[in-house]
């Protein structure tokens, strides 16, 4: 097979790549380069925001389709779906006792900062559901420090688990 192909009319599945309607088949690559990017190609049909995030220090993309509402026990565990876990890198967030932005004010960011997922798609742990964690970070903090779930764990910074969910 050379490197892209016309699909064999007969396969239901392959890495396929479907431009104007019609799907050619290309042969399976690296998921990221040298630099650590997932290698994706996208032609975002619908004109859709997407978001770089860190993942395991590598950076993957995210669409983002809006905050949904779940029920959290006391713990700010979530009680009957399955949520992955999105780390944001501020200088301040205010939550109230619910674990919502208090008065729906924004977190004050950290400029150029990507966010940071726990999981990606095919792993045991991943979900489409996000729920935020802020991690509380000085002013003189470099955006992009921090790559990983694990760096955020274990930077030492204050971590607010809150009830806010995005898919």
């Amino acid at each position: 097979m050379t490197d892209l192909a016309q699909a064999d009319e007969t396969e239901d599945a392959g890495v396929w790549c479907i431009e104007d309607g019609k799907p050619t088949q290309k042969p399976r690559a690296a998921t990221y380069d040298s630099d650590g990017v997932e290698r994706l190609t996208y032609s975002n049909p619908f004109n859709l925001e997407v978001e770089r995030v860190w993942f395991d220090a590598k950076i993957v993309y995210a669409v983002e389709s809006g905050e949904v509402e779940l029920e959290f026990d006391e713990h700010r565990i979530c009680r009957d779906n399955k949520v992955a876990m999105e780390y944001q890198i501020v200088y301040q967030v205010e939550l109230d006792e619910r674990g919502k932005l208090e008065d729906g004010k924004e977190p004050d960011r950290v400029e150029g900062q990507f966010n940071i997922y726990d999981s990606v798609p095919g792993m045991d742990k991943y979900s489409p559901l996000w729920q935020f964690n802020y991690v509380i970070v000085p002013r003189d903090y470099v955006a992009n420090t921090i790559r990983s779930e694990a760096d955020c764990l274990n930077s030492g910074y204050p971590i607010l688990k809150s009830t806010v969910v995005e898919n």
